[in-house]
């Protein structure tokens, strides 16, 4: 009888409820592992990987241990009800390997230390287990991180297990172990405990608070690390840690155990530093081949460059440079165990404004620029340079070396006016050690104009017959020679060169002025195309403004006695004034002598008249055709040597001795050691005498019977080799003969 939808509707109500009902539960054998399977490959066959009810067998072995019962058995590093691998727990009862890197660049421990590889931070473990960051087992014990049981303390390998054999616990959140375990809800202690103070794991496993090893598990005796170690009976290290005994190395370094530097050392980066070579601190060098050598290996915050160790906080600045910090002047410091300790001090640093010229390397002009040292160096010292434009830059690296033995070096510059438009000058700047200096220098072009700039003096007195020295200036150095013409307005005024020549790279030329013998005033006038500077000059007269020795002879032209001691000296008064000479003493020395005699005193009433005479001779005194009368007679009192001596003039208080103050003039001749200045070293023919020139242009033949035998005798420059001349017949003259000029 056909079905009617009625009668179906009740039967498929039915199965729609009992799916639903169903619903949660896993479907074995359709290829999805599903909460509560432990595999499914998509059948329901057994004897094949997945039994049809998609849970493993247990593994037996003859009566052996049971791979999955959740119990650590005979050979088992571990148990944890399942045998699901990649969970900790593998399905053969081993630990799931843990997958870290290992950063030891040869190996770092060995077969007693930390196993085949434990390089790196997190594996330390030994040959047959690598355990992890928490983990400190042994060969004999596995454990996971949240498990540190041995080989009576199995656990079950999870968060939620912590028991021993005797307390096997069953892994779930609800089982805490046994009165003998004293862990938490859902572990056995914490990362670094499995177990608590009283207990973690069995008598045999009895760890501390941070402790979860036994005698042969986790360091020594007396070590059973921390969280982070994972050392061997000889290491105990920390979590980044694979080295040797005393050595901790670095992140990077596992090293081995005569790797990861020595005993005392650990370096870091790619240098382990040799036995007696790391440096303390942050020192170890920075790669490459400077790691420090020998004895040196910097300190402190030193690790130097290239071929620098420097010492304290003195790095360097690479190559042989030891750097300018505190005192130091900066030695070489990049060999031996030389750090750069000598103490040096800069002295100068100059002069200051000079020029450099545009596209030119070489030294300032025109003085160069020079770094001193207060003392030679013992070392080379490198003095740093700066500048404040491009357009000047020391050259050597902005780096000055003052040579051993030295106390100065040459400041070699570059100019460029086009590195900075606009600026002219820079501002240098030295610095050794704490002290710092400047110095400016102007950069000017190749063909920098030139123009005069002053003429100095700007003013000068000059006396008659007398040199003085001008200079003429530009305002900047040329670049090549380049001459100022010269001229002297009134020409009478004096005498100069037409020219003179300022040389390339120079700012200055000097030139000398000889004054007439005429006073007066005017120009000296320098000329550069069509500037001109002016220096305003007086020349004044040479004549004394005191009575002086005008004429001398020693003797006379007589033969005999009587032309040996005839004698005279007469005197002139170059002032416009008249002058009392009563009491005055005339003096005589011998060539030789040390001291005068006492001399012969002028008679009271005695006086020379403006531009006069006064005539004082010898008893045997002849004035023959030419001489005058003498208004004085001096009688044997003094005797004149023809060969030499001195004959000296001055107040009634004038005494002996050679440098008598109260002296008013002197003269000395032939071989007389005392004379005004230098001697008059000839001698007159008997028929001669000694003669005071008029002026500084008189010579023998114009003061006797030329231009200047009428002016006087006033030329005086306290020399008497220049003041006097010889004359063939001599002309004494006295109060009557009246005034010259």
């Amino acid at each position: 009888m056909p079905w009617s939808f009625r009668q179906l509707l009740a039967p498929l109500s039915a199965l729609l409820l009992i799916l639903s009902a169903c619903g949660d539960d896993p479907e074995c054998g359709n290829g999805v592992v599903e909460p509560g399977e432990q595999c499914d490959d998509g059948n329901t066959s057994d004897g094949d990987t997945c039994p049809a009810n998609c849970q493993p067998a247990p593994v037996t072995d003859g009566g052996g241990p049971v791979c999955g019962n959740g119990r650590v058995e005979g050979t088992e590093r571990c148990d944890d009800g399942n045998r699901t691998p990649g969970d900790g727990c593998e399905n053969d009862c081993t630990s799931t390997p843990e997958q870290q890197t290992d950063s030891g660049v040869t190996d770092a421990g060995n077969e007693t230390d930390a196993g085949a590889d434990a390089g790196n931070d997190g594996d330390a473990g030994v040959e047959a287990d690598a355990g992890s960051d928490t983990d400190a087992g042994t060969v004999t014990d596995a454990g996971t991180d949240s498990d540190a049981g041995t080989v009576t303390d199995a656990g079950t390998g999870t968060d939620s297990d912590a028991g021993t054999v005797t307390d096997a616990g069953t892994g779930s959140d609800s089982d805490a172990g046994t009165v003998t375990d004293a862990g938490t809800v859902t572990d056995a202690g914490s990362d670094t405990d499995a177990g608590t103070v009283t207990d973690a794991g069995t008598v045999t496993d009895a760890g501390t608070v941070t402790d979860a090893g036994t005698v042969t598990d986790a360091g020594s005796d007396t070590d059973a690390g921390s969280d982070t170690d994972a050392g061997t009976v000889t290491d105990a290290g920390t979590d980044i840690d694979a080295g040797s005994d005393t050595d901790a190395g670095s992140a990077p370094d596992a090293g081995t155990v005569t790797d990861a530097g020595s005993d005392t050392d650990a370096g870091s980066g790619t240098d382990a530093g040799t036995d007696i070579d790391a440096g303390p601190g942050p020192d170890a060098g920075t790669g490459g081949t400077d790691a420090g050598t020998g004895t040196d290996a910097g300190t402190g915050t030193d690790a130097g460059t290239g071929t620098d160790a420097g010492t304290g906080t003195d790095a360097g600045t690479g190559g042989t440079d030891a750097g300018t910090g505190g005192t130091d002047a900066g030695t070489d410091a990049g060999t031996g165990i030389d750090a750069g300790t000598t103490q040096v001090a800069m002295a100068d640093f100059g002069p200051t404004g000079n020029f450099a010229r545009s596209g030119y390397t070489g030294r300032t002009f025109p003085d160069a620029l020079r770094v001193t040292l207060k003392e030679p160096a013992t070392t080379d010292v490198w003095v740093e340079m700066a500048s404040s434009s491009q357009a000047v830059v020391v050259e050597g690296g902005n780096l000055v070396r003052v040579p051993a033995g030295d106390t100065s070096a040459l400041v070699i510059v570059s100019a460029d006016l086009a590195a900075d438009p606009g600026v002219s000058k820079a501002v240098l700047t030295a610095t050794l050690g704490n002290d710092s200096r400047e110095a400016t220098v102007r950069v000017i072009a190749v063909d920098q104009p030139v123009s005069l700039s002053v003429l100095t003096p700007e003013a000068a007195v000059v006396a008659g017959g007398k040199t003085h020295t001008f200079t003429v200036t530009l305002d900047v150095p040329p670049a090549v020679d380049t001459d100022v013409q010269l001229s002297v307005q009134p020409a009478s005024l004096g005498t100069t060169d037409a020219k003179v020549t300022v040389r390339a790279n120079t700012l200055s030329a000097k030139f000398d002025f000889t004054a007439g013998n005429e006073a007066g005033q005017g120009q000296l006038i320098a000329t550069l195309g069509t500037q001109t500077a002016v220096s305003n000059v007086q020349v004044t007269s040479t004549g004394a403004n005191h009575v002086v020795i005008s004429e001398l002879a020693a003797r006379g032209p007589a033969t005999g006695t009587a032309g040996d001691n005839d004698e005279f000296v007469e005197l002139y008064n170059p002032t416009a004034t008249t002058v009392d000479i009563s009491g005055w003493r005339i003096q005589y020395r011998s060539a030789t002598g040390a001291a005068y005699n006492t001399g012969f005193a002028l008679p009271a009433g005695s006086s020379i008249a403006p531009r006069g005479y006064f005539l004082v001779g010898s008893g045997s005194y002849a004035p023959g055709t030419t001489g005058a009368a003498r208004d004085a007679n001096w009688g044997t009192t003094l005797t004149l040597g023809a060969a030499g001596g001195h004959v000296r003039i001055g107040p009634g208080s004038l005494g002996t001795t050679a440098d008598d103050a109260a002296t008013v003039d002197k003269l000395g001749w032939g071989t007389a050691v005392g004379a005004e200045g230098s001697a008059f070293q000839s001698t007159p023919a008997t028929t001669g005498s000694f003669e005071r020139k008029a002026n500084a242009s008189s010579t023998a033949a114009s003061m006797e019977t030329g231009s200047d035998a009428l002016k006087g005798n006033g030329q005086d420059t306290d020399n008497n080799a220049s003041d006097f001349v010889l004359r063939t017949t001599r002309q004494p003259q006295g109060k009557a003969s009246g005034t010259e000029p």
